[in-house]
């Protein structure tokens, strides 16, 4: 299925694809802080890769029901396992996603005015 996710107007709306048109599937909420507005088309997103790789970027949008965690990477969407987590990640914060040999998840939030990793969640 084809998802994006609108953000505009200090509100957040979930979108899919279907019969060649996008309908909003009912998430219709505030938007989180840290969230720019624009058109995020997170059916895009690949897989994380779970050896030994980091990833460093903004936490979009977490799909309870398929269970996964969405991040924007640079320009691209990266899909994490939302059941790696112990908790939830913080929507609309930037985090470095780090998986470990034994695919045991690390997150640590950014703090975006430095650049700098500031604690492990």
């Amino acid at each position: 299925m084809k998802l994006r996710l609108l953000i505009m107007n200090g509100q957040k709306i979930l979108q899919n694809f279907n019969d060649n048109e996008w309908r909003t599937t009912g998430l219709i909420k505030k938007a989180e802080e840290g969230i720019k507005p624009g058109i995020y088309n997170i059916y895009l997103a690949k897989m994380a890769v779970t050896n030994n790789k980091g990833y460093e970027g903004l936490i979009l949008f977490i799909d309870k029901q398929e269970g996964l965690v969405y991040q924007q990477v640079n320009k691209e969407f990266i899909s994490h396992k939302l059941e790696l987590f112990n908790s939830p990640p913080p929507i609309g914060k930037n985090v470095s996603i780090q998986y470990d040999a034994q695919e045991k998840l690390n997150l640590i939030k950014i703090d975006t005015a430095n650049n700098r990793k500031i604690h492990k969640i």
